[in-house]
């Protein structure tokens, strides 16, 4: 306990003998410190005592109760506010019930009033109407007041009443079909007086009176304005099938088609003898004469009153154009049933319509935005008939083409100026897979296209194995036979489809076909990209290929090569059979004299260049001039092959048979080369230094060889044995190479080494 005070009271007592110090050494001033502090003891007792108001805490105790007070007091306001809201937010909800029931009954009685003016409306304009028609006959009064109805019906849209839309729409119907009869007839009247339509039977043609133009096209502006909502036109024919791809021309130009229309008719029905099935080039041509004779007419006459209404949609003359051509996509599609059976009559009923449509874009300028009678030839049916068709006559057209009784398939064109060497079978089949693009390029449908290029892509696969069949059936001479044509024929062809491959109607079909992969195989599609890579003179001519061809062209490169490969084949077969008694010469033992000019050709070699003069000859005549490079650089390669290994590097030399063979190959197989490239020497390399190798004296021979030989092994030593060899003109070899053929001389017998 005492402890516990103890340590109490030590912070008090170091307080104060921090506060005080010396002070309280003094008994006076230790008195007056402890009055002191007894004064505030008491000041903090009164402050802190809970029962003496004017204190801190009595007076913050006081005023918490003033304010909790307070707080209840207005708690007990908010409930009785709460209750006195409610009271009259249910008073106010019966009043909103009230007034929302009135305001319902006002509506219905606003709505009804609305409702019997519409009616009202609706049958004064009908009782005008009946007026003016029946008795004062003003057809502009008339148009306008029907105007006001159609007026009334677009304000009706969004109505929900639906018995009302109906009256309304009834009506316009009635009195729709009641005006426009009536300047129908008035119409009708006009076009008579001008003696409308104009054919070109008609000799002694007469301009019609302007009295009679200004009648017809104010006619036209009353017909404008009484055409029918959108939605209120509805197709009279609900078995239109095809023909709904065509759109109903506005009145006027209905109106001028139908004198048209009632002719054709009465000539292309029926049992009139211009009503043939075979023929059906009578009625397009019809309606080609038609569009000619009447089109400007439309254009001059009609069209200004269309454009003075802002009917800047409506085009007169194209709306002309599509109603005649919807007669004939109407009979073609009558006909077409019929006639699908009729191969021949079929053939002739799509190419006509083709050229029909063809006359219509090129002379005409009948949009391709527009329906024309393409629409009925692609119909599923008559599409897989179409693409049968086209099927049949071609390879009807390439047995014939490539008959055996066929003797000039492979003659070439008379009117190839530009050495293309096309061939007749080329150029007739070329012509061929024209005509069947042109026919099929007017279709709007990409899918329909497609499947056309798919035939074209299949013609072009049977004629690549035809003419496979006759490269293996051909025997005898290979450079007399009908082989070199047919490479010339496969060469001709890649190239054609090359240039089409770059065409835009076949760069669209290669991307919708990638389109289709794509979608069909949910992944990009990865087309091989086709290279034809053919030498030429100045180096090499590359013609890079991505398009739908792509894998023909690659199918027709690869049997080409082929052709071309086995023919230089067959010419080195014939320098080998010519070559054995060349290559069993005497060469290490050869005399001949030192004097270069003074040489001549080995006897033994005239039968190798012989055959090679004449095949070469041949080929420049027979090849294409890139073929004629690619087969002459394969042989000479091939040549040069030949004599390195089965020559050189089989026999030993002495210089004067070393010096013999240089003169055989620089002055007697580099210029027979040279007559069909400045730059026969490339093909030869191996021949032309290893002759270098073999005439260097015999001091710089044995020199060369053992520098070569000395730095083979060795190490920390600089390898100049290719700048060496250069420097003598060899730059092919390997110097292990040069080594090889330096010991093919008789004059190296020295540590003669066998380097592979």
């Amino acid at each position: 306990m005492n402890n516990s005070n103890i340590t109490t009271k030590q912070p008090i007592l170091k307080e104060l003998e921090d506060e005080y110090q010396d002070q309280l050494l003094d008994l006076n001033r230790c008195t007056a410190i402890y009055e002191h502090l007894l004064l505030q003891k008491q000041i903090l007792q009164k402050e802190s005592d809970p029962s003496n108001p004017n204190g801190l805490i009595g007076a913050t105790i006081n005023e918490a109760k003033s304010i909790l007070v307070q707080s209840q007091n207005a708690i007990s306001q908010g409930v009785e506010l709460v209750h006195s809201i409610g009271k009259h937010l249910k008073e106010l909800d019966e009043v909103r019930t009230s007034l929302k029931s009135k305001f319902e009954e006002v509506n219905t009685y606003e709505t009804t009033v609305q409702y019997l003016k519409v009616i009202q409306q609706i049958e004064y304009l009908c009782s005008e109407l009946k007026s003016e028609v029946t008795k004062k006959k003003d057809d502009e009064k008339s148009v306008t007041l029907f105007a006001n109805l159609t007026e009334i019906s677009r304000l009706l849209t969004d109505c929900p009443l639906v018995s009302l839309k109906c009256h309304i729409k009834e009506t316009i119907f009635y009195w729709y079909n009641i005006i426009k009869e009536k300047l129908t007839k008035d119409f009708d009247e006009v076009l008579k007086s001008i003696k409308w339509p104009f054919l070109s039977v008609n000799i002694n043609f007469v301009a019609p009176l302007k009295t009679n133009i200004d009648k017809l096209q104010l006619l036209t502006e009353y017909l404008l304005q009484i055409e029918l909502p959108s939605d209120y036109v509805v197709s009279s024919d609900g078995h239109r099938g095809i023909i709904s791809h065509f759109q109903p021309p506005c009145l006027p130009i209905e109106l001028l088609i139908q004198p048209l229309r009632k002719r054709f008719l009465y000539h292309f029905y029926g049992n009139r003898k211009t009503n043939r099935s075979d023929r059906p080039e009578w009625y397009f041509t019809q309606v080609l004469t038609w569009i000619r004779d009447n089109q400007d007419h439309v254009s001059t006459w009609i069209q200004p009153v269309i454009e003075k209404f802002g009917l800047h949609h409506i085009d007169a003359r194209t709306e002309f154009i599509r109603g005649l051509v919807q007669l004939a996509a109407e009979k073609l599609n009558s006909e077409l049933p019929s006639i699908q059976y009729d191969d021949f009559t079929f053939s002739h009923s799509i190419d006509e319509a083709l050229g029909f449509d063809k006359e219509l874009k090129d002379i005409y300028n009948y949009p391709a935005t527009e329906p024309s009678i393409v629409v009925v030839l692609t119909q599923a049916s008559i599409l897989v008939k179409w693409l049968t068709m086209e099927k049949k006559y071609a390879l009807e057209k390439m047995d014939a083409m490539l008959s055996q009784n066929s003797l000039d398939a492979f003659d070439l064109l008379t009117s190839d100026v530009e050495d293309l060497k096309i061939t007749t079978c080329a150029d007739s089949f070329i012509t061929l897979l024209q005509t069947i693009a042109e026919r099929y390029e007017c279709l709007p449908q990409p899918g329909h296209r497609l499947q056309f290029l798919e035939l074209q892509l299949e013609l072009l696969d049977d004629f690549r194995v035809r003419l496979m069949q006759i490269v293996h059936a051909e025997e005898g001479d290979y450079m007399e036979s009908k082989v070199p044509m047919i490479a010339n024929t496969l060469y001709y062809i890649e190239g054609v489809l090359v240039d089409w491959g770059m065409m835009l109607h076949y760069l669209n079909l290669y991307y919708y076909k990638t389109v289709t992969i794509e979608i069909q195989e949910s992944s990009s599609p990865t087309f091989h990209s086709v290279q034809l890579k053919d030498l030429e003179e100045n180096g090499t001519l590359t013609v890079e290929s991505n398009s739908v061809f792509s894998e023909t062209i690659s199918l027709y490169k690869h049997f080409r090569n082929d052709i071309l490969l086995g023919i230089a084949e067959a010419v080195i077969m014939e320098v080998k059979k010519k070559s054995w008694e060349y290559r069993r010469e005497k060469w290490a033992s050869m005399n001949v004299s030192k004097d270069f000019r003074s040489l001549s050709l080995t006897p033994s070699a005239c039968p190798i260049f012989e055959i090679l003069a004449k095949r070469l000859h041949q080929m420049k005549k027979k090849f294409q001039s890139n073929l004629f490079i690619i087969v002459r650089r394969n042989i000479a390669m091939e040549f040069d092959t030949y004599l390195f290994e089965d020559l050189v590097m089989d026999n030993r030399f002495n210089e004067g048979g070393a010096l013999q063979l240089k003169f055989d190959i620089t002055r007697n197989l580099l210029p027979l080369f040279a007559q069909y490239t400045d730059m026969s020497a490339n093909s030869f390399i191996r021949l032309i230094e290893s002759c270098n190798l073999l005439n260097l004296a015999k001091g710089s021979a044995l020199l060369l060889r053992e520098t070569l030989l000395a730095l083979e092994e060795a190490t920390g030593v600089e390898d100049t044995r290719e700048k060496m060899l250069k420097e003598i003109g060899v730059n092919h070899f390997s110097p292990k190479m040069a080594v090889k053929i330096l010991n093919q001389r008789v004059d190296i017998t020295v540590n003669r080494l066998n380097v592979d």
